[in-house]
């Protein structure tokens, strides 16, 4: 019997299983199994087990022609990514006459395809189309002016992108000032404001500085102080407090969080609410890696579900302790359940920089269930070393879908040497194996910008903001241009 003789069912299970580059592979073989190759739901397969950053949905409106393409643009980006120093593929120059009302970095790109601006001291937040030239106006805000704005992206379950906003607006006929939560999706068919939601300011407070999404649960906090602010399950759009502070392996936590300033890092994952905690007086206590001490707790959604309580409290359910620099933590791969051990699995990105090299870890969270008699589970805590970049890596960016597989680049800036990239992949996927890294050969930014005639007042300095894509492999990046407008410029990488 011949593989193309087996019924087409078992065929099509067959080829669930192969990856973008030996499905094109496999139309070289002959007639049969070429025609099969071109049927939508092999690709549909390919896009759901791609492991790598995918590119975005939705998956089910998506056609065959548009689903291969894109995966394998995005597979070419990465065969080249970490063999060979990145060089520019494409680039372009985004002109806009609203920049010249942006302060600040208030701007994000989603997916490296849509440029999003809120009109500090205006009304609006505004969307432009990267590819198509399209503007969009995502949010006005009625009768009042926007003081701030903060974002937060996550994955959709469909293969989108939604970004939560935390947006302060004020009264144009009083001093009063209030906060939306908005949520806006991404898709291929552009944004769309999905809801927006007044948060009451006895939750929120004065103070929000750091911003963290998950696949399902939101979290919004300040970086110092140890209280927690407020957590929101964007499922079902309901805001939640986090519990006064209280600890069981350090009974006089919550006297010490109304007596000391905290350095705090929040993850917020699909389950849980990570939020870690180190004494700015414990900072120079460090252990033989140079870092710290810190509680890490663990929070839920409360087990006996809404209460009457507006709004209802998050249930403390973990505790542990961990050594680790919680200054640069990124969420790698959202939460995984063993069906036989119960035990939940997070895993984030950190980056430390000691004698002369930045080195980066995968950390893997290991929430435990209480045992007999125990309150709180227990947090275990283990370390990969991925890989190291020589000098000091000043930013970090990289594309994960949540599923442990990422693509990004470290960055090195200084003013005397220019601006160095690097690309790098890492494989965070299944609960019982090590996570690995891989790195490629640095790059000199100038050197490149200089080969490929980029225009010199686009090229880049070693203090600027930067977006990236791990899809396309498309970096943005502000600059102040001709006759002295901003302007957004585009590069593509590979």
């Amino acid at each position: 019997m011949t593989l193309t003789s087996l019924p087409h069912d078992v065929l099509y299970r067959v080829l669930s299983f192969l990856s973008v580059r030996e499905i094109i592979c496999l139309r070289l073989a002959c007639k049969d199994l070429r025609d099969l190759t071109f049927h939508t739901a092999i690709w549909h397969d390919a896009y759901k087990h791609a492991k790598l950053p995918r590119p975005l949905g939705p998956l089910d409106s998506q056609s065959r022609d548009f689903l291969e393409t894109t995966l394998v643009k995005s597979t070419q980006v990465g065969v080249k990514w970490n063999k060979q120093a990145l060089t520019i593929t494409s680039k372009a120059t985004w002109f806009e006459p609203e920049w010249s009302a942006l302060q600040g970095d208030h701007w994000e790109v989603v997916a490296g395809l849509w440029l999003v601006i809120p009109h500090i001291s205006g009304p609006d937040i505004l969307c432009y189309d990267l590819e198509r030239g399209l503007r969009h106006i995502i949010y006005h805000a009625d009768g009042a002016q926007i003081l701030s704005f903060k974002s937060a992206t996550s994955e959709a379950a469909d293969g989108g992108c939604i970004m939560h906003a935390i947006v302060m607006e004020s009264a144009r006929s009083s001093v009063s000032f209030s906060h939306k939560l908005l949520s806006i999706r991404f898709s291929s068919d552009g944004p769309l404001l999905e809801f927006s939601m007044v948060i009451p300011g006895d939750v929120i407070g004065m103070g929000m500085s750091q911003l963290s999404a998950g696949k399902r649960l939101l979290c919004m906090s300040d970086h110092l102080t140890g209280t927690l602010n407020l957590a929101v399950d964007t499922h079902t759009r309901v805001l939640y407090r986090f519990p006064l502070p209280s600890s069981i392996i350090d009974p006089k936590f919550d006297v010490t969080c109304a007596q000391e300033t905290y350095l705090k890092r929040l993850i917020a994952t699909e389950t849980h609410i990570l939020a870690m905690f180190t004494p700015l007086t414990m900072v120079s206590q460090l252990d033989e890696g140079g870092n710290c001490r810190a509680i890490i707790q663990a929070f839920a959604l409360p087990s006996a579900g809404i209460t009457s309580a507006s709004p209802p409290t998050l249930e403390l359910t973990h505790e542990g302790h961990c050594y680790l620099d919680i200054e640069r933590v990124s969420l790698l791969c959202d939460s995984m359940t063993s069906a036989v051990t119960g035990q939940t699995q997070i895993k984030f990105l950190t980056h430390c920089m000691r004698l002369n090299l930045t080195k980066y870890f995968a950390h893997r969270v290991t929430l435990s269930p209480p045992l007999p008699g125990q309150k709180l589970g227990n947090i275990s805590l283990s370390t990969d070393q991925l890989f190291s970049v020589p000098g000091y890596a000043n930013t970090m960016k990289f594309t994960t879908s949540f599923d442990g597989h990422a693509r990004g680049i470290c960055v090195l800036h200084n003013e005397r040497d220019g601006t160095e990239f690097y690309g790098f992949t890492i494989d965070a996927s299944g609960m019982d194996k090590p996570c690995s890294g891989i790195v490629g050969p640095g790059v000199d930014i100038k050197e490149v910008e200089a080969t490929e005639s980029f225009p010199s007042y686009l090229r880049m300095t070693w203090n600027v903001k930067l977006a990236f894509n791990g899809y396309l492999g498309r970096i943005c990046y502000r600059k102040r241009g001709q006759a002295g407008r901003n302007v957004l410029a585009v590069v593509d990488l590979a």
